[in-house]
């Protein structure tokens, strides 16, 4: 086994450990019985997927260092058999799907923002006629308001 290698997620691991090994199955024959038997590789496709991204996003695509685990080995990719549909010329290279829209709400907030402060021009002289209006709409308090309410609470 090699050097100890400092703690990392086990499927960099195995890649620092088996290369490009780790990312095909293998073929295990049982010496008891003459049928073969495939395993799994040991970096499942999703998982070679994510650190393959992760490794275009960090700028370390092209190169493996095999003591910290950082990089992707071009050589890994899957080879690509339909190469007439490839939207790219080099063998190998996955299709990259452009960053994901972000939220409306962010997309707009400057646009809303703009918005929201035409509406609040003049919103205090609003709000205080409002209340005025609220005010002046309240019926008068006196004895002839306060015996009607009475009546109507005796029915």
């Amino acid at each position: 086994m090699a050097a100890k290698l400092p703690k990392m997620r086990s499927a960099l691991r195995h890649l620092c450990l088996h290369g490009g090994d780790a990312l095909k199955a293998h073929r295990v024959s049982p010496e008891s019985s003459s049928s073969t038997k495939w395993r799994r590789p040991l970096v499942s496709k999703r998982v070679a997927a994510d650190l393959r991204k992760k490794a275009i996003r960090e700028g370390t695509y092209g190169s493996f260092n095999a003591q910290t685990g950082v990089g992707w080995d071009p050589q890994w990719d899957r080879k690509n058999n339909n190469t007439s549909s490839s939207s790219s010329s080099m063998p190998g290279s996955m299709h990259l799907r452009k960053p994901t829209k972000p939220n409306q709400q962010l997309r707009n907030r400057e646009e809303r923002a703009q918005r929201i402060e035409t509406l609040l021009e003049g919103m205090d002289d609003k709000i205080e006629n409002y209340y005025v209006e609220k005010q002046e709409n309240k019926p008068v308090k006196n004895f002839e308001h306060i015996f009607k309410n009475l009546l109507k609470k005796s029915r």
